[in-house]
């Protein structure tokens, strides 16, 4: 009876670990999460290479170039023979913006918000309108420059501030 009874054990568990699948633990990036509701991280700061441009829009003798995801490029085009590159304006998540009567809109993922630039070097944020771009927290967000596999951006983790080398189990999402 004790061996029939080991027979079924033994056969069960071979049974049921045919049915997993092994994990796969590969060397990827995974998304570095804040709160779109941390205005803190929303500031000027030096200018930086820009990588992924989005929308450029002209104002006041200023260039604005949103890089995707990251912020706005600010350079100052007043002379056009020599432009100046001034800063880049940290929204992290933002994606679109327009500026009109001296206030920039721009999207944090999530909120609109309304930012005083009347001092370029400056800029404040005044006002947001809370959970106006709800829906677009599903972005196609991945690590720029990295080609692998890397940890899939969560909308309900927050808003991607940047990528970290990270060990990731059973990654979903790849890049060429």
């Amino acid at each position: 009876m004790n061996r029939k009874l080991f027979i079924f054990f033994l056969m069960a568990a071979t049974a049921l670990s045919s049915c997993t699948e092994p994990e796969e633990i590969v060397d990827g990036m995974a998304p570095v999460y804040g709160s779109p509701d941390d205005f803190s991280m929303i500031k000027f700061e030096a200018p930086r290479p820009s990588e992924n441009h989005g929308t450029i829009v002209l104002y006041q003798g200023y260039v604005f170039i949103n890089e995707k995801n990251n912020g706005i490029h600010i350079i100052d085009n007043r002379d056009p023979q020599n432009p100046i590159r001034l800063g880049f304006l940290r929204i992290p998540g933002n994606s679109i913006f327009h500026i009109q009567d001296g206030f920039l809109y721009a999207d944090n993922s999530i909120h609109l918000l309304i930012i005083d630039i009347s001092d370029i070097k400056a800029p404040k944020v005044v006002s947001f309108l809370p959970n106006h771009y709800e829906n677009s927290l599903v972005q196609e967000v991945f690590p720029l420059g990295f080609s692998g596999k890397f940890e899939c951006a969560r909308a309900e983790k927050g808003i991607v501030l940047g990528w970290e080398k990270k060990k990731i189990v059973n990654p979903k999402c790849f890049t060429n």
